[in-house]
């Protein structure tokens, strides 16, 4: 699953989850407290792995972005050798 899918995926999650704590509670009104603390916890465990989604898949890019960079100062580099050795 890619990270896009997942972020999305837990963000719906989490808003049918808030709205469904809603409604429990207007439907049980005080005797389903513990029900709605329970969905509500879990639309926060929702949230989390969307911020932990993100986070990976930023850290991801990063790396990606790190290996390009040493790539490229290394060709940078190589190509400076070359034109310096003719000069001589």
């Amino acid at each position: 699953m890619s990270h896009k899918t997942a972020l999305k995926i837990y963000e719906w999650a989490s808003y049918i989850l808030i709205l469904g704590a809603t409604a429990v509670y207007f439907w049980l009104k005080s005797n389903g407290v513990a029900i709605v603390l329970i969905i509500l916890v879990l639309a926060v465990f929702m949230r989390l792995m969307m911020e932990r989604t993100r986070y990976r898949a930023c850290e991801e890019e990063n790396d990606e972005l790190r290996a390009d960079l040493r790539r490229l100062t290394q060709l940078l580099a190589e190509e400076k050798k070359k034109n310096q050795e003719p000069q001589k």
